[in-house]
């Protein structure tokens, strides 16, 4: 039975996460592979290993030192669908959310959602309206909105035809969860448009590829 009394760690990666960061992705693309799910490249999340900049951060949850679920935090909205009103409107995003499948049932992505709200509510600078994301139309989308209260905005599809549901919720304060999350923040720069004004392109699939994959995806919990 899990400790409701564990504590774990938020930060961003290092040049040293390499290693643990390759297997989840790896253990995350052997679950998927099992059940037939096309899976988003993850070279973005390889990359950003060590290398964050001033508007994105590739940010780790950990549980005892392990590293159990991964996404990349943008420092405002990216222009792909978004539109410039929008854009406009202080906020920041994530991607490329990713738990281990060894974790299925702790609700990580609640998690990690959570923290993510707080963050953008106890943070310096400009306050911010919303905090965004974009995952595929699907079981996915549906696990968001109902499990996780993320508001859908629209869909829109890439130029690849595949159909992304727009999500965001407003930051919210939660004082509780530091009891819940040791915290190490990353430091983000709220600027203007990022430089991301297409989706990422990836070849056509006969099923479509979702760009944030944790192991609730298939009906369960994350």
């Amino acid at each position: 039975m899990r400790d409701e009394n564990l504590v774990y760690e938020m930060r961003p990666a290092t040049d040293e996460d390499g290693p643990v960061v390759h297997e989840l992705l790896r253990a995350r693309n052997d679950w998927a592979r099992r059940r037939g799910l096309l899976l988003p490249d993850s070279i973005a999340l390889r990359v950003l290993i060590g290398n964050d900049g001033d508007n994105m951060a590739l940010m780790l949850l950990a549980e005892d030192n392990a590293v159990v679920g991964c996404f990349i935090l943008y420092a405002t909205t990216p222009g792909w669908t978004w539109t410039v009103g929008e854009r406009a409107e202080p906020s920041m995003s994530l991607a490329m959310m990713h738990t281990h499948p060894d974790q299925h049932g702790a609700r990580l992505a609640d998690l990690m959602t959570l923290w993510v709200l707080d963050y953008a509510a106890r943070r310096t600078g400009p306050e911010l309206q919303w905090v965004r994301c974009s995952v595929p139309d699907n079981q996915l989308s549906r696990y968001f909105r109902e499990e996780l209260g993320w508001h859908q905005v629209r869909v829109a599809r890439n130029a690849q035809g595949q159909r992304h549901a727009q999500m965001q919720r407003r930051p919210q304060r939660l004082p509780e969860l530091s009891a819940l999350i040791r915290s190490t923040d990353p430091t983000l720069l709220v600027t203007g448009d990022l430089a991301i004004t297409t989706a990422p392109v990836v070849p056509r699939q006969p099923r479509q590829s979702p760009g944030i994959v944790t192991s609730g995806q298939g009906g369960g919990r994350s």
